[in-house]
């Protein structure tokens, strides 16, 4: 086996300071076959996160609303990101969430063939490497124009429009199988 590989903004261990931990395991292809429970799963987990949101929140932190729109975005991006793109003989989701006190951290883990992590891990360095307004107008104009699947614009409205922080990592499972772990950071103060 190689050596993971890591990208972004990565925390190993659990975080300090962790006021709660959830957990879930899905079955990517029944995400597939049941489109609306990416939707569900997101905001479900986005109403019962924000609730660690003191109302009114401290000075200088976003409100519980705030909060909750922009998680049930981000969880549902990456739950139909797995449900889309799983394409290994592991069919596993994991997700995994730390709530700290001034901070929200989220893991999404998926399976993918090695061609499929191979493409994924090339827009992973563009995206970390490239200027996100810049990136997101240039995919854009491509989607436009192929209407292909897998454009990331959904990572990169992340990342400029709600300040999320990604991390990214590629584990090798089997010789067909990558397990590939989504870390999206986000800030709880404004």
């Amino acid at each position: 086996m190689t050596e993971p590989e890591t990208y972004g903004f990565w925390v190993d261990a659990e975080p300090a300071g962790v006021l709660s931990h959830q957990r879930l395991e899905l079955n990517a292809a029944q995400l597939a076959a049941y489109w609306r429970r990416c939707s569900l799963s997101a905001d479900f987990w986005s109403h019962y996160t924000a609730l660690f949101v003191a109302v009114p929140p401290p000075a200088g932190h976003l409100r519980r609303s705030s909060i909750k729109d922009g998680l049930s975005y981000l969880l549902n991006e990456l739950f139909e990101n797995c449900a889309k793109f799983s394409n290994a003989p592991i069919s596993t989701i994991q997700y995994n969430a730390w709530i700290r006190e001034d901070l929200f951290s989220f893991q999404i883990t998926n399976h993918v063939t090695n061609e499929r992590s191979q493409a994924f891990a090339d827009f992973v360095q563009e995206l970390l490497a490239g200027d996100p307004e810049e990136l997101y107008f240039r995919r854009l104009e491509e989607q436009a124009e192929t209407n292909a699947p897998g454009s990331g614009l959904g990572y990169l409205s992340l990342i400029k429009d709600y300040g999320v922080r990604f991390g990214f990592r590629f584990r090798q499972i089997t010789d067909t199988s990558v397990a590939v772990d989504v870390q999206a950071h986000i800030s709880r103060k404004e």
